[in-house]
């Protein structure tokens, strides 16, 4: 599990109080002086803090969403900053929205590293050619899994990678997210299947891409012991964008995403109303913008999705992906979900 510092989160914790249950913000107030002081202050050694700086609360509070908004890029280098002078430096923020309940989660710390696994001494990852109309891909198949025991079905994830990783050649695409986590070691019980985009090709500027994806994931389902109640889709940068492209066209096909520093530029989502969300992003992308998450939140609050996560990484850039595909529990998460479990949480 991850290693916290739990001292700064407790404070949090203390400083809102349970406004995850409430859905809204926490409401800070001080107290100004009504007169002028009629002595001059003795002298210390020791600095004396302006009733006019922020305290603690402020600082807390205005990380909480507002209007179905986040703090914006400015505003989190500022907050973030301020808290690091008062405590500890934040790792992340988490944001949670069910039926319109907001809750927030703020941590300081590090993590273990979950890659330092030992590697398998035969790579689980199988780089698959030619097998598919339609593209080459990486596959890794879970422990137990039997190709001739077509009555045991097993959940798939399928991970699209970024930009730099575009060609033919699939071991460029073991370097990084999930197909990095599992050569190294680390183990989901589920499928991966990770196709590769074509040169002169991008998994979103054009629909060619996701029209062929449409096509490939049944392929995929008949060529393998495939649960269709828990397929899921993740994917880094460019791949984020394929994943919210790929959801929006099929959706009622996909019980989960997790976007990983992925805009989108499209904004209906209410053919996705019921499917739960996962997005990360770190402050200081510069590929990406950050500021990309606001134009996200307030729609998916307007249009009453159901069940969305954020989570925020305030010293981090556009690579976000090597600290989130070495987390389990981003696994975990997707897995829990399945489109049954979708279904009966609208009733």
């Amino acid at each position: 599990m991850r290693k916290r510092a739990l001292a700064l989160f407790l404070l949090g914790c203390l400083v809102l109080g349970s406004f995850g249950c409430a859905g809204q913000p926490p409401q800070v107030t001080t107290t100004e002086p009504t007169t002028e002081p009629t002595t001059q202050p003795t002298q210390s050694t020791e600095p004396t803090q302006s009733k006019e700086e922020p305290e603690m609360t402020d600082y807390f509070g205005a990380l909480f969403p507002q209007d179905g908004n986040i703090p914006t890029k400015k505003e989190f280098d500022e907050i973030v900053g301020g808290l690091a002078e008062n405590a500890s430096r934040i790792s992340e923020i988490n944001y949670t929205w069910i039926r319109g309940k907001r809750s927030m989660e703020v941590l300081s710390g590090i993590y273990d590293d979950y890659r330092t696994l030992e590697a398998p001494q035969e790579n689980p990852v199988q780089q698959v050619y030619g097998e598919s109309q339609y593209y080459n891909y990486l596959l890794y198949l879970p422990e137990g899994y039997d190709p001739a025991d077509t009555e045991t079905k097993w959940p798939v994830i399928y991970f699209f990678h970024g930009i730099g990783e575009i060609g033919s050649d699939l071991d460029m695409l073991t370097r990084y997210g999930m197909p990095k986590y599992l050569t190294e070691g680390g183990k989901v019980d589920a499928i991966m299947i990770a196709p590769q985009c074509p040169e002169g090709s991008h998994w979103a500027d054009t629909n060619v891409e996701v029209e062929r994806l449409a096509q490939f994931v049944p392929e995929m389902t008949e060529k393998y012991n495939i649960d269709t109640n828990r397929m899921y889709l993740t994917g880094l940068s460019m791949g984020g964008r394929c994943t919210w492209k790929l959801a929006l066209a099929m959706p009622d096909t996909f019980a989960a995403i997790a976007v990983v520093c992925g805009r989108t530029n499209t904004y209906e989502f209410e053919t996705i109303a019921d499917m739960p969300i996962w997005m990360f992003h770190g402050v200081k992308d510069d590929t990406v913008s950050f500021d990309n998450i606001n134009k996200i939140l307030p729609v998916l609050e307007e249009k009453n999705h159901r069940y969305y996560k954020l989570t925020v990484f305030p010293t981090l850039s556009h690579d976000v992906w090597t600290t989130v595909y070495g987390r389990p529990d981003v696994y975990e998460w997707l897995l829990s979900q399945s489109l049954e479990k979708n279904a009966q949480a609208v009733k």
